[in-house]
């Protein structure tokens, strides 16, 4: 399989750093970071600064771009924004809220394009999203990938767990095609090994 990836809310390029990190060969086929509201964009400029300035490092609405124009990868990846979700956000609206919409544009991402593969992070209060109706916003998100032929695997990982000095916890969720040959092989499996053995996140 080819190690494309396309980054979707990019920030600086965190998923990137440590895709590269792990395995040379990733290649980013397609970015995008914007900040809406904002004259400055900071991280982007950072992307590009660190990246190189590309065409295929793109700065604008996610949510006004042609999805179809978006090339084809294999890995989706993406930190979605956060603070509809978050505890520390007053008055979060979750999914419904102003950024918590954004969500739709990696549904409608993967509609379009059917990558392989997808991980995407947010912070661990997007279980409990939101107060008044605890966990309907991960439902709406897992029922969303179960639509679109998706298999889905989650966990909630607190960096403190992996030699870091904060505690830092943040949902996870790792997503593949049904037809793919990971998804056969996991038909196979007990599932206590694939939580606590084989598989991604062990």
């Amino acid at each position: 399989m080819d190690k494309t990836v396309c980054e979707l809310f990019a920030g600086v390029g965190g998923f990137r750093v440590g895709l590269e990190r792990a395995d040379s060969n990733w290649e980013t086929v397609w970015a995008n970071q914007w900040e809406p509201g904002k004259k400055s964009q900071y991280a982007f400029d950072c992307y590009v600064n660190h990246f190189g300035n590309e065409n295929k490092y793109v700065n604008e609405d996610i949510s006004v771009i042609d999805k179809y124009t978006i090339p084809n990868h294999n890995l989706l990846v993406g930190g979605f924004p956060c603070q509809d979700y978050s505890v520390a956000h007053t008055g979060a609206k979750g999914i419904e809220g102003k950024k918590g919409v954004l969500w739709w544009q990696i549904r409608d991402t993967l509609e379009a394009k059917e990558p392989k593969f997808v991980l995407l992070e947010n912070v661990d209060r997007l279980l409990k999203s939101p107060a008044s109706q605890r966990g309907r916003d991960f439902g709406v998100i897992l029922a969303c990938f179960n639509d679109l032929g998706y298999t889905v695997e989650w966990r909630v990982i607190n960096a403190a767990e992996y030699g870091f000095a904060q505690r830092r916890r943040r949902t996870f969720i790792f997503a593949c095609k049904n037809t793919t040959k990971y998804y056969k092989d996991i038909q196979n499996e007990e599932l206590e090994n694939i939580i606590h053995k084989n598989r991604i996140f062990y």
